[in-house]
């Protein structure tokens, strides 16, 4: 039990709290040079160090001259070291000595010519009863973190703390030494703060150990945690671009909430240093400044970028994704230049092939992503003006100022040219060789129609809705008799429904759908506006309506809706992935440099991935700004194919881009 009392007390009022009559303290000492520190010792303590301070006395030897009859010691000389010194004994039973308490006694030493009189504290401890719960929580709100120690029993109760977390401290400036000793009835108050940072580290947990002399409970172990309080971190900064000149950017976290915020920058990567890689804010609105520095020599030539993390305690914001990017001089090895200005373009996920129509030249391409090549050009005889594909990818329709075009797709023939009247805007493959049309610059045009084995036409009447299609996409659903039509040049665009079996308009909802893509085998569709909508709900509409399709989910980056500019759909990993505009007009530019991966069952965002939106194919040359118009996963999910285009004309250039 001396273990709490080795240097244990400063002798003014020690003993203040206990009862001072002769009963219950025998007080002879009779002091020439007092000790810093007292002894206290029980006869039912196995024999045990004790140490004892005597200020001054640096490294001097002593002898000890005198000592009470029942203190029995194995010598009676020994050193000090920094004027502490030790002695080894223990104490005989005292008959004299029975009740419960403390009874003084004195051990006189001579050490440097001087004398000194060292308390010794005789105890009969009773049976006391340590009382205190076995779980404290300190929390960060809280301007005192207390826990309570009393002593139940009949006896005198010693404490002290055994071990304790690395980062809870006692406040030794609230806190009494004499608490650790406790008569019948009496409590303590241990004061206690802790260090957040730390205790981040332990995961806000551990355990505090006391050792008492309650015979019942030697040790006693209390589960410690500690509360942060309800932080809330406002982090802008999740897209750091260092552009192609800069070296440093600054950066702020704040803390709105009432807690303490602890946060930490985690998975920089080599090139990236941060001022300060960790941090606490406070609570309301305080933040936390730093400054991040990238080092230029160690890039490649094009983009470079990387994505970490800002891990915090905030519960809604505990891990926030940063993506970094700086160019160096030149293209990276993954942008390849296109020749022609592309018009359309579509993707083969059975072969990996990319298929586009471009102008000057005029031609339909078949590009291998794989191996990173061209498979097939096929010379057009006008320029295209957009591009479709059959479900099975055996037959391309282009069309044309004037006229539509059939391209064989395993002879990469063009076939059957048919001429028009007007320029196509838009074609798709329909049904039993059927494909249809819309026309450029038109609001009262209707779908047209041309056999692609008859040559016979067609044209859907406007009766009996009296909604003229004019100039529209066309899209058709995967694996159903439908085509989905949305005007461009009209407000709303509307929700045109073609029965493929009768060539009939089946229903027309006034509402604004833009562009729509289809996922999962077509049973579900994103809109342009990024509204996820089932299939079934577009397709079961009949006649006339005024009521837009429900929504069951969104494609979301923030807080608002965003214009979808493009997307596409890979299974493998299940993955929609986004081009979006900034502003819900889609005639905007996309989001600069940034591609959007969503989850297909939640359409939660899971990650982004930025392309290079400068270009500079030969690096003497100034490089120019590109923005994407195309995106497309390979089958597999590993790699995205972004066609680019030069943002001032029509320069073309695809990247590709690793999928982590």
């Amino acid at each position: 039990m001396n273990h709490f009392f080795k240097i244990l007390l400063i002798l003014s009022s020690t003993f203040a709290f206990f009862s001072c009559s002769d009963e219950f303290v025998n007080d002879k000492l009779t002091i020439s040079g007092v000790a810093a520190s007292a002894i206290i010792i029980s006869p039912e303590w196995e024999a045990d160090d004790y140490e004892f301070k005597c200020e001054g006395v640096g490294n001097a030897d002593f002898t000890i001259t005198s000592q009470p009859e029942w203190l029995i010691l194995d010598s009676n000389s020994g050193k000090f070291t920094d004027s502490i010194a030790t002695i080894h004994g223990s104490a005989n039973p005292e008959p004299r000595f029975s009740k419960i308490g403390f009874y003084v006694d004195q051990m006189i030493i001579n050490a440097s010519g001087k004398q000194y009189a060292v308390p010794v504290y005789y105890i009969t401890e009773g049976n006391p009863s340590v009382q205190v719960d076995r779980t404290f929580e300190i929390a960060s709100t809280n301007y005192s973190n207390v826990l309570q120690i009393s002593n139940s029993g009949d006896g005198v109760l010693l404490w002290d703390i055994l071990s304790m977390p690395d980062w809870l401290t006692v406040n030794m400036s609230q806190f009494s030494p004499t608490s650790l000793i406790l008569g019948k009835g009496a409590a303590a108050s241990v004061p206690f703060t802790f260090n957040v940072q730390a205790a981040v580290q332990n995961n806000l947990k551990g355990t505090i150990v006391l050792k008492t002399n309650d015979k019942n409970n030697p040790l006693v172990e209390i589960a410690v945690s500690a509360k942060l309080g309800t932080p809330e971190l406002y982090f802008y900064d999740t897209n750091i671009d260092f552009g192609s000149s800069e070296t440093t950017k600054t950066s702020r976290i704040y803390n709105q909430g009432n807690g303490i915020l602890v946060w930490s920058f985690e998975g920089l990567p080599e090139w990236l240093s941060v001022s300060t890689a960790s941090g606490i804010v406070l609570p309301y609105s305080t933040s936390n400044d730093f400054t991040f520095t990238c080092n230029r020599s160690m890039l490649q030539p094009g983009l470079n970028s990387a994505t970490f993390y800002l891990k915090t305690n905030d519960s809604d914001e505990s891990s926030v994704a940063v993506t970094v990017s700086i160019r160096v001089p030149g293209s990276g090895l993954n942008i390849k230049a296109i020749e022609g200005n592309i018009v359309d373009a579509t993707f083969d996920k059975n072969t990996n092939t990319l298929y586009y129509v471009t102008g000057l030249p005029n031609k339909l391409v078949a590009y291998d992503v794989t191996a990173k090549t061209i498979l097939h050009e096929v010379a057009l005889s006008k320029a295209p003006t957009c591009l479709a594909i059959d479900e099975d990818f055996k037959q391309a329709l282009v069309g044309h100022g004037g006229s539509i075009s059939t391209v064989d797709l395993t002879s990469f023939l063009v076939g059957k040219t048919y001429p028009l009247n007007s320029t196509v805007y838009d074609v798709e493959w329909a049904k039993d060789s059927w494909f249809c049309y819309t026309i450029a610059d038109s609001y009262s045009s209707n779908l047209l129609w041309i056999n692609s084995t008859t040559g016979a036409t067609y044209q859907t009447p406007q009766a009996p809705f009296n909604y003229s299609l004019g100039t529209a996409n066309l899209r058709k659903i995967p694996n159903q008799p439908y085509i989905i039509a949305s005007r461009t040049n009209v407000s709303p665009t509307g929700i045109f429904v073609f029965d493929l079996d009768t060539k009939a308009l089946k229903s027309y909802t006034h509402t604004s759908i833009g562009n729509p893509w289809f996922f999962k085998q077509g049973e579900l569709m994103v809109t342009g506006y990024s509204s996820i909508i089932r299939t079934s709900v577009v397709v079961a509409a009949s006649g006339n309506s005024i009521d837009s399709p429900s929504s069951i989910g969104e494609l979301k980056i923030g807080q608002y809706t965003t214009v979808s500019w493009w997307i596409d759909y890979c299974a493998a990993n299940h993955s929609i992935w986004a081009i979006f505009s900034y502003y819900p007009q889609t005639y905007y530019a996309p989001v600069k440099g940034t591609i959007y991966q969503f989850e297909d069952n939640d359409y939660s965002l899971v990650k982004t991935y930025a392309y290079d939106y400068m270009y500079q194919p030969v690096a003497q040359t100034a490089a120019y700004e590109v923005e994407a118009r195309y995106v497309f996963s390979n089958s597999s999910g590993t790699e995205l194919s972004v066609l680019r285009k030069r943002v001032d004309n029509t320069t073309w250039s695809v990247e590709f881009i690793p999928v982590q």
